[in-house]
């Protein structure tokens, strides 16, 4: 009896050691599918413009993912020494306090659209709403690298002082058109920094 319950105890710390390498290894790119495809759901639409994750979000989720395999492998290096419900209870207990990573991770993003821009930033489970109309600035950054000068951002301020930036990407450079309509229409006063350039 003792020892099917020591080849059962030394088969699924086997498994169990097998899933964390899993976990590790699959923390590289398991976010970007995971995050991708969720949102690509729940919340994008064809109406609009653009839809982009922010990078942070992957890195959240990632971060999440080697956190929980990192509790694991303390777990399987301590638990000959440490067995007891005591030692497990605070071991599920660390793994849950990883699922709010899972969770802003998921749910930060930002589209524009014809009503304006959206975001729902990593640390928020709300959405905030930067109607055109209710822009009062915006700045487009430009960043001066290896010699080469070009956009980098642009920073949408609200009349109440809230910013909020968008990287110029491809995405963005695509939408480019709409948005200066919008700004053209608001009359939304427009400055820069293309003397004095981020410089990396």
């Amino acid at each position: 009896m003792l020892l099917k319950r020591n080849s059962s105890t030394d088969e699924n710390s086997v498994k169990l050691a097998a899933y964390t390498i899993i976990l590790y290894i699959s923390s590289l790119f398991v976010p970007f599918v995971v995050v991708a495809s969720y949102q690509s759901l729940v919340y994008y639409s064809r109406s609009q413009w653009l839809f982009a994750t922010p990078f942070s979000a992957y890195i959240t989720f990632m971060a999440g993912m080697l956190y929980g395999a990192l509790v694991l492998t303390v777990y399987l290096i301590f638990r000959q020494r440490w067995e007891g419900p005591k030692f497990k209870w605070t071991t599920v207990l660390l793994l849950i306090i990883s699922i709010p990573a899972f969770i802003l991770s998921l749910t930060a993003y930002y589209y524009i659209d014809e009503k304006g821009i959206h975001n729902n930033s990593l640390t928020t489970l709300t959405e905030k709403e930067y109607r055109w109309e209710d822009i009062a600035k915006v700045k487009i950054v430009y960043r001066n690298h290896q010699g080469t000068t070009q956009y980098y951002q642009y920073q949408f301020e609200k009349k109440d002082g809230s910013v909020i930036t968008i990287p110029y990407d491809v995405k963005f450079r695509e939408n480019i058109r709409r948005i200066e309509e919008k700004i053209n229409k608001y009359n939304i006063i427009v400055t820069d920094n293309f003397k004095n350039p981020i410089v990396d």
